[in-house]
This record gives C-alpha cells, sequence and structure tokens, in this order.
C-alpha cells in the first residue's frame, strides 16, 4: 500500500509498504481522508520536540471497515468510522474516569504510532467511533479536531453545575482563527453562545469564521496585547468577555487571552506552540479567573462531535480543500507557506 512519510524537514516521501494485516482485537480500515494538524506542520518545518523522522504522519481520520481479527464487536464489512487519534490503556484510572486523552500510557497516532497518511490502518477496535457515511470526507476527518474543540468550549462555555446544567455564557471570544479556532467557535454557537467572537490577524480567515459562526470578528494586525482588551470593549458594549479560548498557543496570543477576559471569566488553553510564556498572574489572580487547559479530546467528546457534525453543526465545507495522498507534500508545504490562502487540507488515498 502507498504511504506519505516525513522523512526530514520539509521532506516527504510517498512509498510502498506491505498492508497491513489485523492483530486479535483490531479492525483494518481503509482510510478514507485525514486532515493535516498544525502539530504535524512542526514536524513539517523540523521544530516538533516529540516528531521525529521518519514518521507516517496523520491523527485526524475517519475511513471504512474492511476486515476484522477476532473483535468483540459484529463489524459490518463497509461500516463507516472516525478513528479516535491514541489508543490508551483502557484500565488506568483515567481511563475509567473517561480521560483516556490523558492516560499515561496512551500511544498516539504520528507521535508514538505510524500515523494515517496511508491507504490502510489496522487499528484497536475500542477507538473506532460508527458513523454516518455522509460522515466520510471530508467531515469525518473533522470529528477529532472538533471534539478537541469542544472540550474546551464545554470546561469554558457551559455551566454545569445542578442548577444552572447547560447554560451558556453571554459572549466568548476565540483567539486564533484556524481549524481548531474555528470548530470551537462552531460548537459554541452550536450550544447558543450568543456573542461569538474570532480574533486574528489573517483578514481571509476571520471571513471564514464569519461564514461559519463567529458573530464579531476583529483583526489583530498592528495591535499590541493591551490594546486587545479596547476592541473587544468595543465590541461588547464596554465589557470584557466571559470566556476565552486561546487557539494559537503563543507569547502574545497568551497574553491577548489574559488581556481580553472579563473579571470571574474563564479562559481555555489549547494552542500547543510556545512552552514557556510570561504572563500578568497578578492581574488573573485579582480577576479571579479561571484558566482550563484541554489537551486532544475525552471519548464523550468524540462522541459529542459524531453528534454535532450529523445534526449540521457545520454550515458547509468550502473551506476546506483536498487532496491526493500522492500530493500530500504540497498540502503541507502551502499550509506552511501561505497559511492566508489556505486554512484546512485534508488528503484522500
Amino acid at each position: 500500500m502507498k504511504v506519505l512519510q516525513w522523512t526530514g524537514p520539509r521532506q516527504m516521501q510517498l512509498t510502498d509498504i506491505p498492508q497491513p494485516e489485523p492483530e486479535p482485537g483490531q479492525i483494518l480500515v481503509r482510510v478514507d481522508s485525514v486532515g493535516v494538524c498544525g502539530s504535524e506542520l512542526e514536524a513539517f518545518t523540523g521544530v516538533s520536540t516529540n516528531r521525529f523522522p521518519p514518521l507516517v504522519l496523520g491523527h485526524e481520520f475517519c475511513g471504512s471497515v474492511v476486515a476484522t481479527n477476532s473483535c468483540q464487536k459484529k463489524w459490518r464489512q463497509g461500516t463507516a468510522v472516525a478513528l479516535y487519534p491514541m489508543v490508551p490503556c483502557f484500565h488506568c484510572e483515567f481511563c475509567r474516569s473517561g480521560n483516556a486523552q490523558v492516560c499515561p500510557e496512551r500511544k498516539v497516532f504520528s507521535i508514538h504510532l505510524p500515523g494515517a497518511d496511508a491507504e490502510y490502518m489496522a487499528v484497536d477496535e475500542r477507538i473506532a467511533y460508527e458513523i454516518s457515511d455522509v460522515l466520510l470526507s471530508p467531515a469525518g476527518s473533522l470529528v477529532e479536531p472538533f471534539s478537541t474543540s469542544i472540550q474546551s468550549v464545554k470546561h469554558v462555555c457551559l455551566d454545569n453545575t445542578a442548577e444552572n446544567s447547560g447554560r451558556c455564557v453571554d459572549s466568548l471570544v476565540v483567539i486564533g482563527a484556524g481549524p481548531i479556532g474555528l470548530l470551537a467557535m462552531v460548537y459554541a454557537a452550536y450550544c447558543g453562545v450568543p456573542r461569538v467572537i474570532a480574533v486574528d490577524l489573517v483578514e481571509s480567515r476571520l471571513e471564514v469564521a464569519r461564514d461559519l459562526a463567529a458573530t464579531d470578528t476583529i483583526c489583530t494586525r498592528g495591535l499590541a496585547p493591551e490594546q486587545i482588551s479596547n476592541a473587544i470593549r468595543n465590541v461588547l458594549d464596554g465589557h470584557l468577555a466571559q470566556s476565552v479560548i486561546e487557539a494559537v498557543g503563543l507569547e502574545i496570543t497568551r497574553q491577548m487571552a489574559v488581556a481580553s477576559v472579563a473579571p470571574m471569566g474563564r479562559i481555555g488553553w489549547l494552542g500547543l506552540h510556545t512552552a514557556v510564556t510570561q504572563a500578568d498572574f497578578n492581574h488573573l489572580i485579582r480577576q479571579q479567573v479561571t484558566t482550563f487547559a484541554t489537551y486532544s479530546a475525552r471519548p464523550e467528546d468524540f462522541r459529542d462531535a459524531i453528534a454535532a457534525l450529523e445534526a449540521g453543526s457545520i454550515k458547509h465545507f468550502d473551506w476546506i480543500k483536498t487532496y491526493p495522498l500522492s500530493e500530500g507534500a504540497q498540502a503541507y508545504a502551502a499550509l506552511v507557506d501561505t497559511p492566508e490562502q489556505l486554512t484546512k487540507a485534508v488528503l484522500r488515498p
């Protein structure tokens, strides 16, 4: 079968390897589509701290079941599935509590395990979630990033206390209108958040945000972090945002998040770029701001992403460009070199 292998900075090679055989408890999936994640672009450019060549990338994927081996579930051949991006141990305290994403023994595709930039994948049946056939491409490849955004939205936008279960905040600022930020906006709007403000320095991405979910947009080009609070107040009639999601991961965008949140507000940290950031913690403490760091998605978020997609939460997929696997190297390069022209790329083997 064909696989697209990352072999070094800005180097990818389409090559042939034997088709995998499913082991007991595994299913063989014919990959339908696989998204290119920002974390994998770090690998492509040679700055990743946890991915090392040679490696097959890709962890946002869906496909169809073509074979099984001694599985507990009676899988029907051709069943469409979205795949959880990692294989946890399934029995530790975190897995048992529904937090498999932080399982100490987890093996993540495109980090610890070969990814899905390939024609076939043999995977543990327990990480496969059935989806409708209509979600195969490109929607099915969005289940993983959508579920990541969903976890953050749940933490910062929804009140899960018994007396206010399901109640939404009145305003959310999302810093970063890349795919993860866009999907956070979509889910917030889907849950009923009335004001969703997109913040980005690329106007073309703000256009996508307005088209999909954002009620307001702010272009940060030329603005310092301390000026963001004024821009937010201008949009929200003199107020700061009740909730903020930071979906970039740079020091400056994290500082923007701190400047955007109201007293007693919440910040969700989603961006995974800069490891160490200076921030005004005295301000956060004095304003009693609650912050939530979220990594990947819980199984419940994965299921909720499928449900939201099947309910039509995403209006259209025109903001996604599809490439054949043979042109995967061009897709990675385009995302790095011309981000203002390409929001999301999906590969189809």
